[in-house]
């Protein structure tokens, strides 16, 4: 006996060959469609082949999607799917997680055709299953309209032996099932009464008191409150510590700047919420680089044609329309979440920096999370003490240390209203170890406070306590006159920065002792140096809210951003206060005078007479 073939095709039997001829009256014809109802439910294995879950057999066989026939030129048309063995994939992850009582996560490139699967998937749910309902989420109304549609359409194009009748057909609601009346007149519900519930989640409680077996949460990256909608859902699909239903949160990446880093988050941080990762890059399926016939992927060239596209664009000299595209068309995860607007900084070295801290989780658990207390010791003393908490709104990188006494400093981006109204400003304050020598880890963001309690006072007291903690001057706004009376009420003057001299302008009337005018001048030399600092130490910054808010700095709220900067004019005034006070000793005895760069960075300087190089 020869061996037997192994042929993709083979998944797809009614898809290839139609239904047999039998007469629907005999007992032939229900025995076939009993074994379709079979392998639609349990699965299907070819001889000498992988089996496919019934799911999947379903989706290859009965689900009709948009598509065409693979060749340059030609109309899409409703088609069986394809079998592709990513989506082969996809469909074995599903049962994993269905078995596993686990959700699953899947970023993936544009035009992979998850859409379809997920529709697919629902409409198996619906089709199979009595008094069954399901659930589709979306951010956005017209994604929540779109999806909806589709999974219609699809459904209404099964073969008639699988199709129910409808009991309701509403905006964002389908129930199977009919009416009859009863011996008595009255009316009565039959059928499978199975549902589709689609709601958008502006208010993450709109599912609540629903009861699903797979709830689709579409193109994840438009929602606002991607972490907050899946949280209030969980009720829908977990009976307790049992989860009955299964979670599918997909879709592309997107702007990091907008809606899709909870997006990003959960996915790296998978385990925590319960979910399994996947990654499709567009490289897989790449039409044009994949075989419909034989479900073949010719995955390197696929990626060979990619990289020589993002090289024509690069020539075009659109840095903004590369990083689309990139993000369209990533081969890797990180590459997904690109922040794609031109901004003022360099995106490219804060990308790289992302990058580097998405892809290690080494890299991502150096930051502890925590809140700072007030504490009093057996003298009477008060002092500020750590207690680490995973929903703390400290990020710590480094704690204070005796060796670094004197070299933290810190910025407050600060706010006098209780409420931010329709704004989603924050109020943050950042402590910067300043530099010391090429010996010593310095001259980097080492903590970071950024919140909005209800009370404003909150906030001021939770600056107080980081300025306490790490015994460092924090730079303000004079301007943000709340925060400056606060630390002046708790006897706290010695944690606040004098105006900074680069601040100084002596046509202005204001006398402030503490603080800086965020004028257009200051705003424009903080600008500078933190495109300076981005320039020569991107690779320091470990903070990933932080390189969020540099990304999309003049585009939206970036109080990280702005704290960060005041730390840098706090280090610029103190570079050039010893540059000065170095320069008046060094003056006397012949030396050069002492140069800074951009960030008041000493930069050595050469003796012209002895070739002496002196530096602090």
């Amino acid at each position: 006996m020869g061996k037997i073939k192994t042929d993709p095709q083979r998944y797809r039997p009614v898809a290839n060959n139609g239904h047999p001829d039998i007469n629907p009256e005999s007992v032939a014809y229900q025995e076939y469609w009993e074994q379709e109802r079979y392998r639609c439910i349990n699965g299907f294995k070819p001889k000498g082949m992988k089996k496919i879950s019934g799911k999947y057999y379903f989706y290859l066989n009965y689900y009709k999607i948009l598509g065409n026939d693979g060749e340059a030129g030609s109309r899409k048309t409703l088609i069986s799917p394809w079998y592709r063995q990513m989506d082969h994939e996809y469909f074995d992850l599903f049962e994993t997680c269905k078995d596993e009582g686990k959700g699953m996560i899947v970023i993936k490139a544009r035009d992979k055709g998850f859409s379809y699967m997920n529709s697919g998937m629902i409409a198996h749910e619906y089709t199979f299953f009595p008094y069954n309902d399901v659930g589709i989420a979306a951010g956005l109304q017209a994604t929540a309209d779109a999806f909806f549609d589709k999974t219609k359409k699809g459904i209404n194009a099964l073969h008639s032996n699988f199709k129910h009748s409808m009991l309701k057909d509403a905006d964002g609601l389908m129930r199977s099932g009919y009416k009859t009346k009863n011996k008595d007149g009255k009316w009565e519900v039959g059928g499978y009464q199975s549902t589709i519930i689609c709601r958008t989640m502006d208010n993450p409680e709109v599912f609540k008191g629903e009861r699903v077996s797979l709830m689709v949460f579409e193109e994840a990256g438009e929602f606002k409150h991607l972490k907050n909608a899946y949280m209030s859902s969980k009720a829908c699909f977990m009976d307790g510590k049992l989860q009955f239903g299964v979670p599918v949160i997909g879709g592309t990446g997107g702007d990091i700047s907008k809606a899709s880093k909870d997006f990003m988050d959960m996915y790296y941080e998978h385990e925590a919420y319960n979910l399994i990762p996947m990654f499709i890059p567009a490289s897989r399926a790449y039409y044009g680089f994949f075989d419909v016939k034989t479900g073949e992927e010719f995955e390197a060239k696929a990626k060979d044609t990619l990289m020589e596209e993002r090289e024509v664009i690069t020539k075009s000299g659109d840095r903004e329309a590369y990083n689309l595209h990139v993000q369209n068309y990533p081969l890797t995860v990180e590459e997904a979440f690109l922040n794609t607007k031109t901004a003022r900084f360099d995106n490219s070295l804060i990308n790289a920096q992302r990058s580097r801290i998405l892809s290690s989780k080494d890299y991502r658990s150096q930051l502890q999370s925590g809140f700072l207390d007030w504490q009093i010791d057996n003298n009477g003393d008060t002092y500020v003490s750590w207690r680490a908490h995973p929903e703390g709104p400290y990020k710590i990188l480094d704690h204070p240390e005796e060796e670094y006494s004197g070299l933290d400093i810190g910025g407050i981006d600060s706010y006098d209203q209780d409420s931010a109204g329709a704004s989603d400003s924050l109020g943050s304050a950042i402590i910067y170890r300043r530099f010391l020598d090429t010996d010593t880890p310095s001259d980097y963001v080492i903590a970071e406070y950024t919140d909005r309690p209800p009370k404003k006072e909150d906030f001021w007291d939770g600056c107080l306590k980081l300025a306490v903690y790490y015994n460092a001057k924090m730079l303000v706004e004079y301007t943000k006159i709340g925060i400056l009376d606060y630390f002046k009420r708790m006897n706290a003057l010695k944690y606040l920065k004098e105006k900074p001299e680069s601040a100084h302008n002596p046509g202005t009337k204001t006398r402030n002792r503490y603080g800086v005018h965020m004028n257009k001048q200051v705003k424009s030399l903080m600008e500078d140096v933190i495109d300076d600092y981005i320039r020569e130490s991107w690779q320091d910054i470990w903070f990933m809210d932080l390189l969020d808010e540099l990304a999309s700095y003049g585009t939206k709220n970036t109080d990280r951003a702005m704290a960060f900067g005041m730390c840098l004019l706090h280090n610029l005034d103190n570079y050039r206060s010893q540059a000065k006070h170095v320069d008046e000793q060094v003056k006397d005895i012949g030396f050069t005078k002492l140069r800074l760069d951009s960030r008041g960075m000493p930069v050595r300087i050469e003796n012209e007479e002895n070739n002496t190089r002196y530096s602090f």
